[in-house]
């Protein structure tokens, strides 16, 4: 892995713009997994980030209950429904639901809107496996406090979104000098 870089402006210039030929599978697939039954926006909000970053294909995965309301938010995303139990998704199903989807996708976030990390460490332990072998994978929310408990599977993600509580739950300790800790949290986990 290279020596973490702070994102800028000038870093954000200078990165290459996608090529205008082809159609949007040229542009790659962005799979957002996430949404817990209450917190659906927070994928939705992702998701049209994602799309406004230059994503071509947009898939959106939340709680089951929240599907058909998230797929009229964002008609331009395919929508997928995960399995509940006991009103919280549940992460072996969703492993089994996501499979297909995850093995197809060039970028994974995985984390926004999630609300219970046993589950949600059931889902990262079982869908970093399936990941393409050119995909990244993004860990962002609980997806962070999922990955301090199995760090190993840091070295597949691309790319962690912690604020300072979710930046202290990776190092252990409380957070002292943000730009330093920053660089621990990516050399720790390989990200």
């Amino acid at each position: 892995m290279s020596e973490p870089r702070a994102l800028t402006p000038g870093l954000l210039r200078d990165w290459p713009l996608p090529t205008p030929d082809g159609g949007k599978h040229a542009r790659g697939t962005v799979l957002v997994i996430g949404g817990a039954r209450a917190t659906v926006g927070a994928v939705r909000l992702a998701g049209v980030a994602a799309l406004r970053a230059g994503a071509g294909v947009l898939q959106l995965a939340v709680a089951a209950p929240g599907a058909a309301a998230l797929g009229v938010a964002v008609p331009e995303a395919a929508v997928l429904g995960l399995p509940e139990r006991q009103g919280a998704i549940h992460g072996a199903a969703a492993v089994k639901a996501l499979a297909d989807a995850v093995a197809g996708a060039g970028v994974v976030l995985f984390g926004p809107g999630l609300d219970e990390v046993a589950q949600t460490g059931t889902m990262l332990r079982g869908l970093v496996p399936e990941l393409g072998s050119e995909a990244a994978l993004v860990l962002d929310a609980y997806a962070l406090g999922a990955l301090a408990r199995v760090p190993a599977l840091g070295e597949r993600a691309a790319v962690l979104t912690p604020n300072t509580r979710e930046g202290a739950i990776l190092l252990g300790r409380k957070l002292a000098d943000l730009g330093a800790d920053a660089a621990e949290i990516a050399r720790r986990y390989g990200a």
